[in-house]
């Protein structure tokens, strides 16, 4: 299994090994969104999403309650979203001392912390941004790029001009928890 292109259950573990799923649907011409974020347990997350947008005043739920509550409204579920291949991934992640990750401005107190803010003596490890020649400061593309993330995104356009978008992801890989 390619990780890079799966996107929902395998797709890219947290910096816990755990894989989750975040979606959000809009349609454009009532402006209704609904999503759901950093979901365990249901594999689909635009369905939820829709869940959300159509049978709730909520635009947004999150973490085990997105679960919970798209389980309630039909989804099946629970189900591990992790795989044997996203497992694997996360295992060298860790054997290589947690790296890349997507915290700035800490030390870890062992390879894969916990964490601490850093001192102020000016210790850059591990950080991807810096000043450029104008002083500027550079995003920090170093984390992010075609093998880091696993989005799908779409936008469609009826025959009356109504417009919907929906993205489903799995989030960065080894981004942080939640």
């Amino acid at each position: 299994m390619n990780l890079a292109v799966t996107v929902g259950p395998g797709g890219s573990p947290d910096e816990n090994g755990e894989t989750t799923i975040d979606a959000l649907l809009m349609n454009g011409a009532t402006m209704e969104v609904g999503a759901v974020a950093s979901m365990r347990y249901v594999k689909d997350g635009i369905k939820a999403a829709r869940l959300v947008m159509q049978h709730t005043k909520h635009t947004m739920l999150v973490g085990e309650r997105a679960s919970i509550f798209a389980i309630s409204m039909g989804l099946p579920g629970p189900t591990n979203l992790s795989s044997s291949e996203s497992m694997e991934k996360w295992t060298r992640w860790k054997e290589n001392n947690c790296q890349p990750n997507f915290r700035k401005n800490v030390v870890p107190v062992d390879s894969c912390g916990p964490y601490q803010p850093k001192d102020n003596l000016g210790h850059n490890k591990g950080i991807c941004s810096e000043a450029n020649s104008i002083g500027t400061i550079e995003s920090r593309t170093c984390l992010v790029g075609p093998h880091s993330h696993d989005t799908i995104s779409m936008a469609v356009i009826d025959k009356m001009g109504h417009v919907a978008v929906g993205t489903s992801t799995n989030g960065a890989t080894f981004k942080i928890s939640g």
